[in-house]
């Protein structure tokens, strides 16, 4: 139980230290958003989305063009087999006829994979979206000018997560509100004293929560919901984007030894349109 402490306190050390980081990213630390089932690059899910895919496998059928997934079609391969084909398309219409009704579906929904720790010989291995251990993913969310809007960061393939830090980048024009999460009730421990809250830091996007041993985090669990307010003066049809800062996530693996692993993880970060 010593060791134990010693290494929970370590941990609890590195979340806080971690968290206490992201004060000092720039706005301007946000990657480019190659979002998924976005083929037309306007930030947005729509039907022509899915009619550029359906076009695109027309294509490959009479070998006008391969089906093979490439830099430019990437975003397109839902099912991530490597191939642009009618399935991937039809889960573009769907994504976004769920999106027509006030939903926010995640790309996971649409997806049977088996999750592994990347060394497994069925690993998937295509670019882009190869899984590397865990599997993130933001979510997407529409609403008015001056509504307030919530934006899920989903997780799947941790079969052992012992704590995380990580920052989502408020981005420009929207206002933070709150992030929320049940993650500390639904994986208590069973020693309450070894319990600790998620931290926090709502204007800078940073959350972290650490666990004294790994926690078997079922697939689809949401870690968190980000909430944000959409300007008054915001016009229809703008789009915030919502990205990781990925120099600062930190997703920690392993707690059987003195020192935590940190998993490598596959991302796709989300968007905030205005209706």
């Amino acid at each position: 139980m010593k060791s134990q402490r010693k290494r929970f306190a370590a941990m609890l050390t590195a979340a806080i230290a971690a968290v206490s980081m992201c004060h000092a990213f720039p706005a301007s630390a946000a990657e480019k958003v190659n979002l998924m089932g976005d083929m037309d690059g306007d930030l947005k899910i729509t039907a022509n989305d899915a009619q550029m895919a359906l076009n695109y496998y027309a294509e490959s059928i009479v070998e006008n063009i391969d089906d093979a997934v490439t830099d430019e079609t990437e975003n397109a391969d839902i099912d991530m087999n490597g191939i642009i084909d009618v399935t991937d398309a039809q889960s573009i219409l769907s994504y976004f006829c769920q999106t027509l009704v006030g939903e926010q579906p995640l790309w996971a929904e649409y997806r049977e994979l088996s999750y592994h720790d990347g060394t497994d010989a069925d690993a998937i291995g295509n670019k882009p979206f190869a899984l590397r251990s865990l599997y993130v993913e933001i979510g997407c969310a529409q609403g008015a000018p001056g509504e307030t809007v919530t934006v899920p960061v989903y997780l799947a393939g941790a079969r052992a997560l012992a704590g995380f830090g990580f920052r989502v980048i408020p981005p420009a024009g929207l206002t933070p509100v709150d992030i929320t999460s049940d993650i500390d009730t639904d994986y208590a421990f069973e020693d309450a004293d070894f319990n600790l809250p998620p931290v926090k830091v709502v204007n800078k996007g940073a959350f972290a929560w650490i666990r004294v041993n790994n926690a078997d985090i079922r697939n689809g669990y949401v870690l968190a919901n980000y909430t944000y307010t959409i300007p008054e003066d915001a016009q229809s049809g703008d789009v915030y984007q919502i990205c990781l800062d990925t120099s600062s996530a930190n997703f920690i693996a392993d707690t059987s030894s003195e020192d935590a692993g940190s998993y490598q993880y596959t991302l796709l970060n989300g968007v905030v349109v205005v209706s």
